[in-house]
């Protein structure tokens, strides 16, 4: 299936956000639901159209969707969109305290040492705030799943299906190397996972996880040619032996 364009992007944006413009985002925030993040704008575009490119690369191969680290479920959101415009039809799992970011260690810096406890979002907060902003309830209850807990309890609950798109969004250096540690080999080979801090100057931690976690293996972190964001190929070589 052709990669969906720029204006079929935005048109999709536009038709979602009247749903919860004006009056209906007031009224979200006053049950307690913040739409602010589903907010369509330049930025949010583009990220729209990193994720549109790297699921589109991965469309052949099979394996759920695995998001760590969901926060108000932005990421989510633009999979939900994405998912339901390409060939193949994936699970969509999410993986997060739900309760706020851990306490960072000293990997992370002392400017993110205030970090522990913010961005909390209940799942029903989040999936509220989904069906907000125009994602079908079928589609929800179908396709998403959100496992809350630390990563290092939680992660241990997944069944081993395989990963097609692996997000990463943990913020810190112990949640990287949890994650990659727990899930990669989950990664179908030419499998992606996208990264949401690397080489951010605020996130010290992540880059030092992910470069110690891929300082032995062939695959290496390529940037992103839609935003300062980067990615691993898994394996691209084999691409096409698991499907």
């Amino acid at each position: 299936m052709p990669a969906l364009t720029r204006v079929t992007i935005k048109k999709k944006l536009h038709d979602l956000t009247r749903t919860w413009l004006g009056l209906d985002v007031h009224s979200a925030r006053h049950r307690g639901f913040d739409l602010e993040p589903y907010r369509m704008n330049a930025k949010y575009t583009r990220r729209l159209l990193h994720f549109e490119r790297l699921l589109t690369q991965v469309d052949d191969l099979q394996g759920r969707i695995v998001e760590c680290g969901v926060g108000p479920g932005r990421s989510i959101f633009a999979f939900s969109i994405l998912t339901q415009h390409l060939a193949r039809p994936r699970e969509i799992w999410g993986f997060d305290t739900f309760e706020g970011m851990p306490p960072p260690g000293r990997e992370n810096g002392d400017h993110n040492a205030h970090m522990g406890g913010v961005w909390a979002w209940r799942p029903e907060q989040v999936v509220e705030s989904l069906k907000l902003a125009g994602i079908p309830e079928a589609f929800i209850e179908a396709n998403i799943r959100f496992v809350p807990g630390r990563l290092q309890d939680s992660l241990p609950s997944y069944d081993g299906g395989s990963i097609a798109f692996l997000h990463l969004d943990v913020d810190f250096y112990a949640s990287y190397k949890t994650a990659l540690e727990a899930l990669y080999r989950h990664v179908v080979p030419g499998g992606i996972v996208a990264f949401d801090e690397y080489r951010q100057q605020a996130w010290p931690g992540a880059t030092r996880a992910i470069d110690e976690f891929f300082a032995a293996r062939p695959e290496k972190p390529v940037k992103s040619p839609v935003l300062d964001l980067y990615y691993v190929v898994k394996n691209p070589s084999e691409a096409g032996i698991r499907k």
